[in-house]
């Protein structure tokens, strides 16, 4: 569970937070690239769209990649920032050299360069901004990414909401096999110079029962775009809740309230913190409806740093209600194929899903689905094929499947594709059902039902 974002500030920072299966390769590595970084940029350069046409056609076809290194990939910056970025030039795809090659980019104004690895050969000022070029002559067949490291050095007087764009493009004096390989570019938003504390926990979606320790994680996250300094940590237990560990240890425990010390936090950082607690005995009744008043649990989370930050005080609470121990299997019925909802095609085919899962806090043992339909509905195939098929005394047919074992949370889909040979005047009734072995909790939704009436002609 995350705190919720309390502003736009909040959300805009949100949604720079997911990084590329190829930007996550260089997440908390440091500014030294030599192979994580072109590896990095190869993925890109390989993974980048291209249309059907230019896997048939030849040349050469040099690309141009770019991303943003260190610790924070995002595409935010702060006025006075030094951004970090690297440019990865290559002709992976390419089945021919491409000759008399230039690199060139486009900083707009905003950005100014600090420093680059290599030197460009040419900087001159654009209209608006900044140009700058190499020249890489040819560059062979397939050539891995050669890489360039530049250091941005954002204006002190940058206003939020701003965009600073940077742009890289190659130039050949042969004609490429596909052009659009040549030009990338990155977007900066421009935020204020704060951290953003952001405290997040999957305390709600662990076993939380009193016959066993509860094992669950917080982080605290920083969103902004500066260094959070001298984070805190405060847990606040609930009664009848005892702290049992934690990694890293807390810095001071005060009766229910466990506090760490977590340092600094660079921008798009966490510092996780395993816990351990346990629940008294006496929460067992409050488990099995006995104890209600003591079957709500409320644990509240806090966060503090030395920085300035958008939210000073980033404050949320989990609520769990304690849990009898043992699986929890259910079961939930839908039907597909119908042109009208409940309405059942006298001679045609519907499909039925049955839904099943185990929503306890311990792995079900030798799970069994069944399915009840009516006369006047019949089997005509199941996926997957169903274990047996009989009649009960009622003459309805029941089909039954041998799930197995479920661990806890693992759920499946069984389709069974029925023929409509008559439907009642009282409507065609088809239930499922589930059941499991060893302690399973007892639940309303072990039975589903769904009625359907035969389709107007």
């Amino acid at each position: 569970m995350t705190a919720p974002a309390s502003s736009e500030f909040g959300e805009r920072l949100r949604v720079r937070r997911r990084a590329s299966p190829a930007q996550a390769l260089v997440l908390r590595k440091p500014r030294c690239l030599s192979v994580v970084g072109i590896l990095t940029l190869a993925i890109l350069a390989a993974t980048h769209a291209a249309p059907s046409w230019a896997a048939e056609a030849h040349g050469p076809n040099p690309g141009v990649t770019m991303i943003r290194s260190g610790s924070d990939w995002r595409t935010l910056v702060a006025p006075g920032q030094t951004v970090m970025i690297d440019i990865g030039v290559s002709n992976l795809r390419g089945d021919a050299p491409a000759h008399n090659t230039v690199l060139t980019v486009l900083l707009t104004a905003g950005f100014t360069l600090k420093q680059s690895k290599p030197a460009p050969d040419r900087t001159e000022n654009a209209r608006d901004g900044q140009r700058l070029s190499w020249n890489l002559g040819t560059i062979e067949a397939g050539a891995f990414p050669r890489l360039f490291d530049l250091d941005l050095q954002a204006a002190p007087d940058l206003k939020r909401g701003a965009t600073v764009n940077v742009a890289a493009s190659l130039s050949t004096t042969d004609k490429v096999v596909d052009p659009s390989n040549t030009r990338w570019a990155l977007a900066f938003s421009v935020e204020n110079p704060l951290s953003y504390l952001l405290v997040e926990s999957n305390l709600d979606s662990v076993p939380f029962t009193a016959d066993s320790p509860v094992d669950f994680t917080a982080a605290l996250t920083n969103l902004g775009t500066v260094v959070a300094s001298a984070c805190v940590l405060r847990m606040e237990l609930p009664a009848r809740v005892a702290f049992k560990s934690s990694d890293p240890a807390p810095s001071e425990r005060n009766g229910n309230a466990v506090t760490w010390q977590l340092g600094e936090i660079a921008p798009a950082e966490s510092r996780p913190v395993k816990v351990r607690v346990e629940l008294d005995p006496v929460l067992r009744a409050a488990a099995y409806g006995f104890a209600p008043k003591l079957a709500n649990l409320k644990f509240k989370f806090d966060a503090t740093t030395a920085s300035n930050q958008f939210d000073p005080a980033p404050h949320f609470e989990i609520s769990r209600h304690v849990e009898p121990i043992g699986s929890r299997v259910e079961v939930s019925l839908n039907a597909s194929g119908l042109k009208h909802p409940g309405e059942l095609p006298i001679g045609e085919d519907v499909t039925y899903h049955i839904v099943y899962g185990n929503f306890g806090n311990a792995r079900a043992n030798q799970v069994s689905v069944s399915m009840k339909l009516p006369d006047g509905l019949a089997l005509a195939s199941a996926n997957p094929p169903a274990a047996s098929s009989q009649n009960d005394k009622s003459g309805n047919n029941v089909i039954s499947w041998a799930v197995g074992d479920l661990r806890a949370g693992q759920s499946g889909i069984i389709s069974a594709r029925i023929h409509v040979v008559s439907v009642s005047s009282n409507g065609s009734l088809v239930a499922a059902r589930i059941s499991a072995g060893g302690q399973d909790v007892s639940s309303t939704e072990k039975t589903a039902y769904l009625t359907g009436y035969a389709a107007k002609k």
